[in-house]
């Protein structure tokens, strides 16, 4: 097994391994230590049927919940995350984001795999948290320190919400529910469990206010952190092929689904791994 790092600050290529075999504990270790190191990992040319990634998604952790989305009858907790060429409705995964923030206990990771994906365009986008909570000012780093996001699904799943109503029209079976209004606090700088590293806990989609302050208190903070947590500097971004599997640790990175394939099919198929509560 070899990296290949994709930016000067996290992202890498896992050269050299096929998923499909069997892992031993020694090739499962290097897998952590590189997976902690650069928090989005590429795995190129696999050829994986979906009990596969399960064995491999397995090999980090159990399965977190999939909220407000029907996944397979055949495999409960894996989710196929599918977008016909003809389709017009909201993209699915579009937003800064981190999956499920809105959860007690959040995924520690997100496993996905491409099966048919646009020649072009389609890309996901990365954004180092870590390294967003380093360059800030020692200053604001004291006044983030105690104060807690709150995190709520009802801009995509609630009533009134994105994905509020379903769309028959849809590929996806999503449908809102009123437990997306339901509230959710999160410190705004957490503190890695593995890594001992802390970090922006915030993102675009989920966090809908700081606990305690008024909006027009805590509006203007995240959108400054938010601003400056997505600097060209601290993103990556992962183009996709087929047989290409990313695997990202939500609890330091934001991720974005570009939406530029329109005419396009796009198919694959996603993992969460259980998280814990962000401290």
């Amino acid at each position: 097994m070899h990296l290949l790092p994709l930016t000067g600050s996290f992202a890498a290529e896992v050269l050299e391994i096929n998923l499909a075999q069997p892992l031993n504990v020694k090739l499962v270790d290097q897998i952590k230590t590189a997976f902690a190191d650069h928090m989005v990992l590429v795995f190129r040319d696999q050829v994986l049927t979906l009990e596969e990634l399960e064995s491999f998604a397995l090999s980090f952790g159990s399965y977190g919940e999939t909220p407000f989305i029907k996944t397979l009858d055949s495999h409960p907790n894996v989710l196929r995350v599918l977008r016909e060429k003809d389709e017009a409705g909201p993209l699915f995964g579009s937003g800064w984001h981190s999956d499920w923030s809105f959860q007690v206990e959040p995924p520690s990771a997100t496993l996905l795999y491409g099966v048919e994906v646009p020649k072009a365009g389609g890309d996901t986008a990365f954004t180092n948290q870590y390294l967003a909570y380093e360059t800030l000012s020692d200053v604001m780093k004291d006044f983030l320190q105690g104060l807690q996001g709150v995190h709520s699904a009802r801009r995509s799943y609630g009533p009134n919400g994105t994905f509020g109503r379903h769309d028959p029209k849809s590929s996806m079976e999503i449908h809102g529910d009123e437990k997306a209004v339901e509230e959710q606090l999160h410190p705004l700088v957490r503190t890695h469990p593995v890594t001992g590293k802390k970090s922006l806990f915030i993102n675009d989609v989920y966090t809908v206010g700081i606990h305690g302050m008024h909006a027009a208190e805590s509006s203007p903070i995240l959108e400054f952190l938010l601003q400056h947590s997505r600097q060209i500097q601290m993103t990556s971004r992962v183009r996709w092929a087929p047989g290409t599997l990313v695997m990202w640790d939500n609890r330091v990175v934001q991720h974005f689904a570009v939406d530029d394939y329109a005419g396009h099919r796009r198919e694959m198929y996603r993992v969460t791994l259980a998280g814990e509560v962000p401290v």
